[in-house]
């Protein structure tokens, strides 16, 4: 072999030693292998933060055996075939699956998007043109007004020659301020998309032509909150409404109780019970002409003058402006983002996650030559084939739940629409196949469970029912079962710290009588009465200054707004034996590790382990 040949063989050699070394049984158990890559996978994902060495591995080594080898002990066992186990499988799977119906990747650019946005509010004027039955002559007067708004004319005077906004001779075209949320996804992208003192392009959305002139921008104001005093103006009754506005304006400049006056005259069936207070709102929530009244109260408590709506006259008190947090804060990204999941823009998340399914199952739609019958194939995706009579059976059921007198959607869309259920339904029914990443969940799962099933049947049930067999253990191990320094008494919970600091100044002058005193709290206090050891109690006690006969102080139980405190009868030294009633837990406990190790080693006979040496020794390089 010449030198040329010599060096790329051991070229090829060197190119393909990691995918030897990954593909490489670093152990069997009874003729089933586990790689080497299968291993360092399941200890990355139990231990992502660590970066193994050869100890790490060794030890980890021993529990995954154990793993795998009860996992084939519950295979054998057939108790994948548990009714009540495939039905926790399938709720899983169902709840999981629901993840991959958007596109997370979407999802994230979403919420960036709506946190940059969140910073920043826009005053906005508006021409709007609706669509109607005859878009052609919509889009005619959109583009003409388009026009003149190209050749200079200012945008109020093309608003009030052609926008069909019912209160453009009023507002002259105005919107006001807007903020993110404020608007549907689609006209929130104009808004922001258009610079300041820019006019935006003609935009079609699915009732109306659009366009807006973005005349300023601000920083977040963020939220307002507010109470109001609402009188509705009956027909005929302005003159004495209005009277009536101001004389309840002056009551509160003189004093007057704002929320009884709302109780007794708001006509704002929403608020008038709870003080005429609203819901916390940012910019663009209410009409300009309203938000502009709110925006000059200048401190929590001011009271506005009346002011006249389409709907009646406001008296409007200031509760509090909440400046707008900053967008790094992790509680605000969760509010963004629970608001981004509830909004019209989530459509994209999901027209996103369709595309993709739509490349992962492979659509691809059949071209028809001749005539169609039931037979006919339209499409195929994954393993399945559409056919003509599919349609033609869709088209039916969606005739059957379609309201009456409901506009039919053109065929054209129905085959869209059947097509596009047809994807989605193939690629969640065989999510496994088309995303790995959902196949290991369910694999972890559903290998989860069969452990924990297996663990009920093998170790819990039989350690718990094996009375004689815990007893045998604990006299072979008594030696183990000892008392900590611990006390006998009474412990006492409280249910605050002016009840507990109550009884303990009757207590601790005749503690002897705890029952006779303690029921005069019977529903805040609970007394106990056993053998302690210090480290069992919900608080700190200082074993020193513990004494026999004596009350401890009230003491917060931690993670809890309740106190306790300890009578002390006794005081007993550490290493006193237990008796089997109160060692009982912890033979519990150690008698369950016996049953496990003593399966272990019966799984062990029964799928022989071996260890590949030259594998493991890998781990070192």
């Amino acid at each position: 072999m010449n030198g040329k040949k010599s060096f790329l063989l051991l070229l090829t050699v060197l190119l393909l030693l990691p995918a030897i070394m990954h593909a490489q049984t670093l152990f069997s158990y009874g003729g089933n292998a586990v790689s080497r890559q299968e291993f360092l996978e399941a200890f990355q994902k139990n231990n992502p933060d660590k970066k193994a060495d050869r100890q790490e591995l060794e030890e980890y080594l021993e529990l995954y055996i154990r793993y795998r080898l009860k996992i084939q002990w519950a295979y054998q066992a057939q108790l994948d075939t548990l009714p009540s186990l495939e039905m926790e499988w399938e709720r899983f799977r169902n709840q999981v699956a629901g993840q991959y119906v958007t596109d997370d990747s979407t999802v994230q650019a979403l919420i960036e998007e709506a946190l940059i946005r969140s910073t920043t509010e826009r005053l906005i004027s508006h021409i709007y043109v609706a669509a109607g039955d005859d878009s052609t002559a919509a889009a005619a007067k959109i583009n003409e007004a388009k026009t003149a708004l190209n050749r200079g004319v200012p945008f109020e005077k093309v608003a009030l020659q052609f926008s069909e906004d019912p209160a453009v001779q009023q507002n002259k075209g105005l919107i006001g301020w807007i903020s993110v949320f404020t608007l549907p996804y689609e006209l929130e992208n104009l808004a922001y998309s258009t610079p300041v003192n820019g006019v935006s392009p003609v935009y079609r959305s699915a009732a109306a032509f659009h366009i807006f002139n973005i005349r300023d921008s601000r920083s977040s104001t963020g939220k307002t909150s507010i109470a109001q005093l609402f009188l509705e103006v009956p027909e005929g009754g302005e003159e004495s409404i209005r009277k009536k506005a101001d004389s309840l304006y002056q009551v509160l400049q003189s004093g007057g109780d704002f929320e009884k006056l709302v109780y007794q005259f708001s006509n704002d069936n929403a608020s008038y019970q709870n003080g005429g207070e609203l819901l916390p709102f940012q910019a663009g929530t209410y009409d300009p002409a309203f938000e502009a009244v709110v925006s000059k109260l200048d401190k929590p408590g001011s009271i506005s003058a009346p002011y006249r709506s389409n709907q009646g006259y406001h008296i409007i008190k200031l509760l509090s402006r909440q400046l707008a947090p900053e967008s790094l804060k992790e509680e605000f990204k969760e509010e963004i983002r629970n608001r981004v999941l509830a909004s019209d823009r989530y459509q994209k998340a999901n027209k996103a996650a369709y595309l993709k399914a739509v490349k992962l199952t492979g659509l691809k739609i059949l071209p028809v030559k001749g005539t169609r019958n039931a037979s006919t194939p339209i499409a195929s995706m994954g393993r399945r084939i559409l056919t003509e009579g599919e349609f033609q059976l869709y088209l039916q059921e969606q005739s059957e739940i379609r309201e009456p007198g409901e506009k039919q959607p053109s065929e054209g869309m129905e085959r869209e629409n059947f097509i596009r259920q047809q994807v989605m339904q193939e690629y969640l029914h065989n999510l496994e196949m088309y995303r790995p990443e959902f196949a290991a969940q369910l694999k972890d799962f559903r290998e989860g469970t069969l452990i924990f099933e297996a663990m009920q049947q093998q170790i819990w049930d039989k350690a718990a029912t094996d009375e004689k067999g815990m007893r045998e253990y604990f006299n072979q191990h008594a030696d183990r079962y000892k008392w900590k320094e611990s006390f006998r008494g009474m412990l006492f919970t409280c249910s605050d710290q002016a009840t507990a600091t109550n009884v303990f100044n009757q207590l601790k002058s005749q503690p002897q009588n705890w029952n006779t005193i303690i029921n005069r709290f019977r529903n805040t206090v609970l007394a106990d009465s056993g053998r302690y050891e210090y480290d069992q109690l919900p608080f700190r006690l200082d074993a020193a200054k513990l004494a026999a006969g004596g009350v401890t102080d009230p003491q917060q139980i931690e993670e809890s707004e309740q106190f306790g405190f300890v009578y002390c009868i006794e005081k007993l030294p550490a290493n006193l034996p237990r008796d089997f009633e109160n060692a009982l837990g912890y033979v519990l406990n150690d008698y369950q590790l016996k049953l496990e190790e003593d399966w272990i080693q019966e799984l062990k006979k029964t799928y022989p382990v071996k260890i590949n040496k030259s594998v493991l020794n890998s781990f070192n390089r």
